[in-house]
């Protein structure tokens, strides 16, 4: 195959590889840890197909090259670091302890992999350029749905706050290239899987770039773009909202700074986030103001939520009023907002006076 040929092969990979590093140099909304970490998962993708067409070029050898096994070695280690790379996108910075037992089976089997042309362990080759399988040569299959069981733990955990529509479109954008390559293992074709990895690298950092972009960078809620966005096109699926404000902020951005400020609004957003309940989305909406939309959610559900957000921020120096109100017949959602504001400033009335 000459070079021609290889270009015209891979122009949508080399298109689509040049199209996210020019995403990556323009983007607002994801940080430079972010960008570093995509930039490079393309660079290992794109080792890993330079390293694909040499060893099918070697293939047409009359006499085996050891650069064969070599390759073959390089390629079954890279895919591994493609997913640990990846991983670190939607997880907070790996601890280098936390980073070491991740790499722990790679250790294992990268040394495996490289001898295998002596040990015939996995793969190795035979004069004049014949392929082997030997008893493990299905560990690279093993390793690689390892790390991708890791990489979609990570990202579940990292949506399960999410609305379902952000869950569903998630689930599209890592499930599909999975069952591709699923495909490809199946009908052993011996295509490149880069095809699928580079084309669903590019679908998951424009979904994780479109994420953020509705996502309050300093409390991780959805922002107030977002709760406009679903009080206007999902107005008829909403069962009840309620609405929080927080004491006190002033005060501590007073008395003892903008960071004790935001820090106390980091720690009120992650027990609304995590703890808003069945069906429940929380949204920064102003500076000390937040609502929480409830699709699909009973009043009991709603009302238990409430109890444990308040129950778990009195553990905590903050405090924060609320109030609830469900969807009536007859009622626009602007009403039943205004009910729930209403309920709100009662209860900050009521927790001022308890003082």
């Amino acid at each position: 195959m000459n070079v021609k040929e290889i270009l015209l092969d891979n122009f949508v990979f080399i298109y689509e590889v040049t199209g996210l590093f020019i995403m990556l140099s323009i983007g607002v909304h994801v940080s430079d840890r972010m960008k570093n970490i995509t930039r490079m998962v393309i660079s290992l993708l794109a080792m890993e197909t330079v390293m694909f067409h040499a060893e099918r070029w070697t293939q047409t050898f009359e006499h085996l090259s050891m650069w064969r096994p070599f390759l073959t070695a390089a390629i079954y280690s890279i895919y591994p670091m493609i997913l640990i790379t990846i991983t670190q996108i939607t997880t907070t910075v790996f601890s280098r302890k936390k980073l070491l037992r991740l790499l722990i089976p790679e250790f294992i089997c990268v040394p495996i992999f490289f001898t295998s042309q002596w040990t015939r362990l996995v793969a190795w080759y035979s004069a004049p350029n014949n392929y082997h399988g030997g008893p493990l040569a299905n560990l690279p299959y093993f390793l690689f749905a390892f790390y991708l069981a890791v990489f979609l733990v990570h990202n579940y955990i990292y949506f399960r706050h999410s609305a379902l529509t952000d869950k569903l479109t998630m689930s599209f954008v890592v499930l599909v290239p999975v069952v591709g390559v699923l495909l490809y293992v199946i009908e052993n074709s011996g295509r490149d899987y880069n095809a699928i990895f580079i084309s669903s690298a590019v679908l998951y950092y424009m979904y994780i770039y479109t994420h953020m972009s509705r996502i309050d960078p300093l409390t991780e809620l959805q922002n107030r773009q977002s709760y406009y966005r679903v009080i206007n096109s999902s107005n008829r699926s909403i069962t009840g909202v309620a609405s929080v404000d927080m004491n006190d902020l002033k005060y501590f951005n007073d008395n003892l700074g903008h960071e004790a400020g935001d820090e106390a609004l980091r720690v009120v957003s992650a027990i609304m986030r995590e703890n808003c309940g069945k069906g429940g989305t929380a949204y920064r909406v102003g500076g000390d103001e937040f609502m929480i939309i409830y699709i699909g959610a009973s009043e009991m559900n709603i009302a238990d939520a409430i109890e444990v957000m308040q129950e778990k921020m009195s553990r905590t120096p903050y405090m924060c009023a609320f109030g609830y109100a469900m969807t009536r017949p007859g009622d626009t959602i602007e009403d039943t907002i205004r009910t729930s504001d209403q309920r709100m400033y009662e209860n900050k009335i009521a927790m001022k006076a308890g003082r």
